[in-house]
């Protein structure tokens, strides 16, 4: 599975017109819904903020992973957007984001949906593609990073996982 498989361009937001993170997460969840990708958005919505109330998927440096299994997502998919004044997702680093990727995956698709995450993961660990997904101006740019991670790192990743939850490591 490649990042380009589950991000395509009409999936990406040059910028996020929200500032707060609940309106970030409804507007990605309302692009999600408008893509045809979900049924039911207030049920996705309400997933990610429960999600969300565990811990923050603000990861630090910047980025942002919410992510849910919900029966309302139709398929495994990606939305990426970006925030230019950054947004405060609770991280914790306690720095504004500025790089969201919201996964959502229909209920039973598990080990799919933890590789995207250890995809998103490994990207983002590169400070390369992290600058020039920043520095990009257009969807066109964001895609052409995606498409050469894709070519870097075709196989899959993986992630360890405690009680059906990603473990995220410092350094990892």
């Amino acid at each position: 599975m490649l990042l380009t498989d589950l991000i395509k361009e009409d999936r990406v937001i040059l910028n996020l017109i929200s500032v707060r993170k609940k309106d970030v997460i409804k507007e990605m969840a309302e692009h999600f819904h408008k893509l045809g990708l979900l049924e039911d958005v207030n049920a996705f919505i309400n997933k990610i903020l429960e999600r969300e109330s565990i811990e923050s998927t603000g990861i630090g440096e910047g980025v942002a992973i919410p992510h849910a299994r919900c029966d309302s997502v139709k398929e495994l998919s990606v939305v990426f957007a970006r925030s230019e004044q950054g947004v405060d997702f609770e991280s914790m680093d306690g720095k504004p984001v500025h790089l969201i990727f919201m996964i959502g995956a229909p209920q039973d698709v598990k080990k799919e949906y933890l590789q995207t995450i250890a995809k998103i993961a490994r990207l983002l660990k590169t400070r390369n593609y992290k600058e020039e997904l920043l520095k990009a101006r257009t969807v066109k740019e964001i895609m052409k990073v995606f498409n050469a991670f894709d070519d870097r790192f075709p196989k899959e990743m993986t992630v360890k996982t405690k009680n059906g939850r990603v473990i995220h490591q410092k350094g990892d």
